[in-house]
């Protein structure tokens, strides 16, 4: 298989660089209980880990765009505070990065966590140096999906080729956000996602482990 060359590989978080389901499912579980929804079993929770809360919300529970909303700010006030840091870094990633590094290739994340998160989760882990720019969502839930956050990462990296820039996530979110945000995604098979939903989809490859990342553009 033909090598890549593109220059820009942007980095969804939780499912791709960390193992981050802890944290994440007891948060859910703690906005559940405070708005006075049944909480299912931990594995039915996994699906939530990925993908826009909002969304999920929405489609699990009927509950209203507004009310998901307001189940997402109550889902940050556990997680801001203790859940962020309730996981782990895959193994084989930092060695990832630093290759890539080595390659001359420029690093961002595009992550639906919020901003602010994403970047006191990356730094405690100590990988903030190998990325040029950590995008996620505001605060305020304003990039509301995957593909409004990686327009906002290219256009705060001025990317204007499209073909030089890829994504590499976990889920079919990751893939579809990529997709149409016009860059190609390459689909990991060690986080929350599955093969079948990845090659649905559209993921250009697979990989198996970080590691697998890195010989893509070798």
């Amino acid at each position: 298989m033909d090598k890549l060359t593109c220059k820009y590989i942007l980095f969804d978080l939780d499912g791709t660089l960390t193992r981050s389901h802890p944290g994440i499912i007891r948060s859910i579980q703690y906005a559940l209980e405070k708005h006075g929804l049944p909480v299912p079993p931990e594995e039915k929770l996994m699906e939530f880990v990925g993908p826009p809360l909002a969304e999920k919300f929405v489609e699990v529970f009927g509950v209203s765009k507004e009310k998901a909303t307001e189940m997402v700010m109550t889902y940050r006030e556990r997680y801001n505070a203790v859940g962020k840091f309730e996981c782990g870094v895959f193994d084989g990633i930092e060695e990832c990065l630093a290759e890539l590094k080595k390659m001359g290739k420029t690093l961002c994340v595009a992550t639906s966590k919020p901003e602010t998160a994403a970047k006191e989760v990356i730094g405690h882990f100590g990988l903030t140096k190998y990325f040029d720019l950590i995008g996620g969502d505001t605060d305020d839930h304003r990039r509301k999906n995957k593909t409004a956050v990686i327009n906002y990462v290219m256009r705060a990296m001025n990317i204007s080729d499209k073909g030089d820039v890829i994504m590499i996530g976990d889920t079919h979110y990751d893939v579809l956000g990529a997709n149409e945000s016009g860059i190609g995604c390459i689909g990991v098979l060690y986080g929350y996602g599955d093969r079948k939903s990845l090659e649905e989809a559209g993921a250009c490859r697979l990989a198996e482990k970080p590691g697998d990342i890195t010989e893509m553009f070798r």
